[in-house]
C-alpha cells in the first residue's frame, strides 16, 4: 500500500507574500496556490481514514496535506514542516477555483483538484484519493 503514495518535501508556504487559496464550506479542507511553482497544496483537518505508512525519510507532519503542480503525473501526499492553514475565502459547493491549468471543484462530497494532464487528488472526511 505504501507504494500508492508518493510524497514531496514541504513547500515554502510561509514564504509567499499573499495567500491565494480557498476553504471548503465546512472549513475542513483548506488549499493554497503557489505562484512560484504553479502548484496547489491542500490540508484536510478531520478525516476518518487511517494514515498511510510514513516514509522513512519523513520526520515532519504526515498524512493531512496533499499536493499537485501543473506537470504532476499524480497527486502526492506532502511531508510538511509548515502549514498552509489560513483565512481563505469559502469556495461554495459547485464552484471551481482555477489557476493556470490547475482546477479544484468544491462539492458536498469533498474537494477534487486536477491539472491539465488529469492528475490530482480527491479529499473528503471519508476518503482521500490520489490519481
Amino acid at each position: 500500500m505504501a507504494a500508492a503514495f508518493n510524497w514531496l518535501p514541504a513547500s515554502p508556504a510561509l514564504a509567499q507574500d499573499s495567500a491565494d487559496g480557498f476553504r471548503s464550506p465546512t472549513g475542513n479542507i483548506q488549499c493554497m496556490f503557489f505562484d512560484d511553482d504553479a502548484s496547489i497544496r491542500c490540508n484536510i483537518a478531520d478525516k476518518t481514514t487511517p494514515l498511510p505508512p510514513r516514509p522513512q525519510d519523513c520526520e515532519l507532519d504526515w498524512g493531512n496535506d496533499f499536493g499537485l503542480d501543473e506537470t504532476s503525473r499524480r497527486g502526492v501526499l506532502v511531508c510538511a514542516g509548515d502549514t498552509i492553514v489560513g483565512d481563505y475565502p469559502e469556495l461554495a459547493y459547485g464552484e471551481t477555483f482555477e489557476r493556470g491549468n490547475i482546477s479544484c471543484v468544491s462539492e458536498r462530497s469533498g474537494v477534487t483538484c486536477t491539472n491539465g494532464q488529469g492528475a490530482g487528488f480527491a479529499l473528503s472526511r471519508a476518503q482521500q484519493r490520489l490519481f
